[in-house]
């Protein structure tokens, strides 16, 4: 069989699953699968790969006949993390599954599965903290967010805030992937966006901030911060770009005049 060659494709699903079905076709094994955004090598022959729709079906209802619809749902999950070269490890878990029938699904101890497993429950952690840490500014009577995921969440996010906003207009825009999540009352989206920023906030809004931060500020019981569990509960990476962090509204300057100080504390509670 076949290793000293790398596969290319659109870096869509279908396109992983046409892969998996031209590996077996033309009985190689390919040292990495490669999308669009990933960089250039001469290491090996480079071959691309066409997404076919059709193709993809047969390796789903190959699949699912041989294994399982959890298996095709496992591999589906896989795709949508950041797992280093995820790709050739779903090829892999492919192949597996296929000579092994529903057992792969229980083979921990397997290094090409474990590797799967332990990637998707990365990407379902890091969507459940999005899930309480997505903070919306009001832009023109819609609701707007940015993310920066290591995972591609947003599939996983969309039913979570479609669900409880659902008649709203909303954007959660992933700026790691480029992707946003647009939604209008009973539909939903996910499209490609190279860029989207937010402007600038407005006086009310400020206002509103400068509130919350002053809120967090004050809430904790100073003997009892716990700076360690605070980091384990709330991740450094996302703090940015939520309000209580952010340096959008200084919260003395941006208070209106009719509101009283409260007390800082110098640490902040999750």
């Amino acid at each position: 069989m076949r290793t000293d060659i790398i596969y290319r494709y659109d870096g869509s699903f279908d396109g992983l699953l046409t892969c998996v079905f031209q590996s077996y076709l033309r009985h190689e094994l390919p040292a990495a699968l490669l999308t669009p955004d990933d960089g250039q090598t001469m290491l090996f022959e480079t071959l691309f790969i066409e997404t076919d729709h059709a193709l993809a079906k047969r390796v789903v209802d190959g699949l699912t006949r041989k294994v399982s619809g959890e298996a095709v749902s496992f591999i589906r999950m896989a795709h949508l993390t950041c797992l280093n070269n995820r790709d050739a490890a779903i090829l892999l878990f492919c192949r597996l599954a296929m000579a092994t029938g529903p057992s792969v699904m229980n083979a921990l101890a397997d290094a090409r599965v474990n590797t799967l497993y332990r990637a998707i429950n990365f990407l379902e952690r890091e969507a459940h903290h999005y899930m309480g840490f997505v903070r919306f500014s009001d832009v023109s009577g819609a609701l707007a967010s940015i993310i920066r995921p290591k995972n591609s969440v947003l599939p996983l996010l969309d039913p979570h805030f479609s669900d409880r906003f659902n008649a709203e207009r909303f954007i959660i825009y992933d700026a790691t992937h480029r992707m946003a999540l647009m939604h209008v009352p009973d539909v939903s989206r996910i499209v490609p966006m190279d860029d989207f920023k937010l402007p600038a906030l407005r006086p009310e809004e400020l206002e509103i901030a400068a509130l919350w931060q002053r809120f967090h500020a004050t809430i904790a019981i100073e003997g009892r911060v716990n700076p360690k569990l605070q980091r384990s509960l709330l991740p450094l990476r996302h703090r940015p770009l939520m309000t209580e962090f952010s340096k959008c509204a200084a919260a003395e300057d941006a208070l209106p005049p009719t509101v009283m100080p409260m007390p800082a504390i110098a640490h902040h509670a999750v």
